[in-house]
């Protein structure tokens, strides 16, 4: 990432709302904002299913579910937050990860300008790839910023996504029990 690049952008968006760049509140605004930016977006050319690799071998298949994980990401429309919690339910195919490891997945790739509807589909695929599961199903319930800031001005909005692979994209019986369990 490059710092120096992201402070000099900056410092341009501060001259082009009209704001004095040697204002006291500002000097040190642009550097401040690249190094949020290489935290917040520190998941940029990073794989997904990198922490997934390192799985664990189960005797059983049984269902899965990882609740409630929160989680922020950039919109990449209007470059403001959006938030919320993610859900993952997996049926394994004889191999498992960490709880940790699903989190990390998460990490990488909220930590990128995003949209939710790919966060969650992408977050299908690397589960469903790297575990080689018979199925995932992925929940995002999330706010935007770019709704309750500008825009409609929607304070209460919640957008709700889902991802399916594998059987839970037929299963209707398994998705429903998935979703009784995550209420």
């Amino acid at each position: 990432m490059e710092l120096k690049k992201i402070e000099e952008a900056f410092e341009k968006i501060l001259e082009g709302i009209g704001e004095d760049r040697d204002r006291e509140g500002l000097i040190d605004t642009p550097k401040r904002v690249a190094q949020s930016y290489q935290e917040l977006f520190s998941g940029v050319g990073k794989d997904p299913k990198e922490p997934l690799l390192r799985h664990f071998t189960v005797d059983r298949d049984d269902l899965i579910i990882e609740k409630g994980i929160d989680f922020y990401s950039m919109c990449e429309h209007h470059f403001l937050p959006f938030f919320g919690t993610i859900d993952v339910a997996y049926i394994p195919n004889g191999r498992i990860v960490g709880f940790g490891d699903i989190i990390k997945s998460i990490e990488i790739l909220a930590k990128r300008p995003q949209i939710q509807e790919r966060l969650g589909s992408e977050l299908a695929d690397a589960i469903y790839e790297a575990l080689d599961c018979q199925g995932v199903m992925v929940i995002i319930k999330a706010k935007h910023l770019c709704m309750t800031m500008r825009g409609a001005k929607k304070e209460n909005t919640q957008i709700v996504t889902t991802a399916y692979r594998g059987i839970l994209e037929k299963d209707t019986a398994k998705r429903v029990e998935i979703l009784t369990l995550l209420k």
